[in-house]
């Protein structure tokens, strides 16, 4: 007796009907997804839309390698890599015969999908992007999956979209990741030492000090990873420090700018409007209702 190879593909698709319940909600029209595929090292099928598709499509990549293709030349994927596709883009892709993939693969479409397309689409078009593994990416892909099944139920699907948001945005997540070495973790190990400091009114000199490293470099390494400078992020934290005594405390705003390590409550003032948009005077005002 001979057995068959199982071959474990999971896939959804949106089907019309529901699609037009989204377009026209007013919570689900936004941003939704169409379609959806999980595909393991075990599948040996590809995908091919020689027509393209009327949805953006996003391919990544988390273990092994493939192919995909939008013009005669194929151009690889490798692990940890994705690359988006714009709508009506004829492509393929498939896996390598040697180290096939373990890939994710959806598509979307609504009002701000443009929008988002253009807000990962960094870099040259229909190129792959390189990003770290995240804890949490694919459980947030598995749980959109899980609850797009249960279609029937448009508190589901609106659910799955509203996940779907936060799916995208880890693949802009590329700021710093805690719990690494190297850069990352003198972004990270700066950060806390400037929130330990918040009263102390620091200097690019005084953090660099502290990291052991040139202040030039120091500034490099965080708009890489930031794109603020360190003093721009440490006047961002000292300034969310302030508001929350606003909101919080009765002390005045002369009383907040001394805390806070200012020589004056008119340099406190101005800075906080910079940063916060509005006034000290205004801001306690809205967060007390007055």
């Amino acid at each position: 007796m001979t057995t068959s190879r199982v071959i474990q593909q999971t896939g959804w698709v949106l089907p019309a009907r529901l699609q037009k319940q989204l377009e026209k909600h007013p919570l689900g029209r936004s941003l939704y997804v169409t379609e959806m595929a999980f595909s393991p090292e075990t599948s040996p099928r590809g995908r091919i839309q020689p027509k393209g598709s009327p949805n953006y499509t996003l391919l990544y990549c988390t273990h092994g390698a493939g192919w995909y293709a939008t013009g005669p030349a194929q151009l690889p994927l490798k692990a940890n890599q994705f690359v988006l596709i714009p709508k009506k883009t004829p492509f393929s892709a498939g896996p390598d015969s040697r180290r096939p993939w373990r890939l994710y693969t959806i598509q979307f479409n609504g009002q701000l999908a443009d929008e988002m397309f253009a807000y990962l689409s960094t870099g040259k078009k229909n190129t792959p992007r390189t990003i770290p593994p995240l804890v949490g990416r694919i459980a947030q892909f598995d749980d959109i999956h899980h609850h797009l099944d249960l279609m029937n139920n448009i508190e589901n699907l609106l659910y799955a979209n509203f996940r779907f948001y936060s799916f995208l945005g880890t693949f802009r997540l590329t700021v710093f990741n805690y719990m690494k070495k190297g850069a990352d973790n003198i972004i990270e190990q700066s950060i806390h030492f400037m929130k330990q400091r918040l009263d102390a009114n620091l200097t690019l000199a005084d953090i660099a000090g502290e990291m052991r490293l040139s202040a030039s470099h120091l500034s490099a390494l965080f708009k890489e990873k930031t794109r603020y400078s360190p003093i721009q992020l440490y006047t961002s934290l000292r300034m969310q420090q302030a508001s929350q005594q606003l909101r919080e405390t009765k002390h005045t705003v002369k009383q907040i700018a001394q805390e806070m390590g200012y020589a004056d409550a008119y340099t406190f003032s101005r800075t906080f409007k910079l940063v916060m948009g509005v006034s000290p005077k205004l801001f306690r005002e809205k967060a007390w209702g007055k």
